[in-house]
């Protein structure tokens, strides 16, 4: 099919190598505009352009999709379909209606649950056991069009958000792959989705990230894994910032006071308002990411060492 593909960053590049492979005529890549990164603020082009540029695709990076000159541009290829992951602007009516296959796009979730900007994050910060990913037939409303097709991810209890977005990243290109050549194939039609089931993954907010020891351990476990590797919860040491970025269910019948710091086999345990929660990774303010036995021996715990909520 003739396709134009509409993504943003890493996540999306798997599937439109995937769908390039596969033979598909991408005849356009649309991505966000390069935006300054990293310490330096350089300008750095998004990773779907890269591999764009790689692939011999030709790039356009509009600062908003749906302008009348935009549209135009992409109505002007005549492509069958709009495919769509991670993009990061919201399509309008007049660009959903330009493709006669529609616009189908890939969502980090087992829809109708965790519609939204942060599935990932949110499937394991709410405890999920599984989630996966699903391809959907786009329209006006948010992330509640009619399901292709869907594929379950486990979320191992040490599972991370990075962890889980690269998971998704490779099954999602697959499943891609496979509502295309469908679509392509077949009289394949979506199903609607059951909206009494849904429900809502909102972005993750600056509010979100601070660890409250008081809270139960289960939670404050689930909250480092959902949050790491970015924007990653935090906690204070003397009067320091340190990112919490692996963590494990600890001894729940351990007595140790909330945020009180002692040493186990594999990291640190921290005390809660009910349990143990074990570091395992962290990364200290101004510094790289280590073990956070090493760290703790930089800091030379006591008896009485403590993280503070600021």
């Amino acid at each position: 099919m003739n396709i134009v593909f509409l993504g943003t960053p890493r996540i999306a590049v798997p599937t439109m190598e995937k769908l390039h492979a596969a033979g598909h005529n991408i005849l356009l890549a649309v991505s966000q505009p390069d935006r300054p990164s990293g310490r330096g603020q350089k300008t750095v082009p998004t990773p779907v352009k890269q591999k764009a540029v790689e692939l011999g695709i030709p790039v356009f990076q509009p600062e908003n999709v749906n302008a009348p000159e935009a549209v135009q541009r992409i109505a002007a290829l005549r492509p069958d379909i709009i495919v769509v992951v991670a993009f990061g602007q919201i399509l309008k009516q007049t660009l959903l209606d330009v493709p006669p296959k529609g616009c189908v796009n890939l969502h980090a979730s087992l829809l109708p649950l965790l519609r939204g900007a942060a599935p990932i994050n949110r499937a394991i910060m709410e405890g999920h056991m599984i989630t996966g990913v699903a391809t959907m037939k786009m329209d006006r409303r948010m992330d509640a069009g009619g399901i292709y097709l869907n594929s379950e991810i486990p979320i191992g209890t040490r599972m991370t958000a990075g962890e889980l977005h690269d998971a998704v990243m490779t099954t999602g290109a697959a499943l891609m792959g496979e509502t295309l050549r469908r679509i392509d194939a077949e009289d394949f039609e979506p199903i609607p989705q059951d909206e009494s089931g849904a429900t809502f993954a909102p972005k993750i907010t600056p509010e979100e990230r601070p660890v409250d020891w008081g809270r139960p351990a289960e939670q404050i476990d689930r909250q480092i894994r959902g949050l790491s590797p970015s924007p990653a919860a935090f906690t204070f040491f003397g009067g320091k910032r340190i990112l919490l970025l692996r963590s494990n269910l600890g001894d729940a019948n351990n007595s140790l006071p909330p945020g009180t710091v002692g040493s186990v086999p594999e990291g640190l345990a921290v005390g809660t308002g009910n349990g143990t929660v074990w570091l395992l990774e962290v990364r200290p303010e101004g510094k790289k990411a280590m073990q956070a036995t090493d760290w703790s021996r930089g800091v030379r715990l006591s008896a009485t060492s403590r993280f503070e909520n600021r």
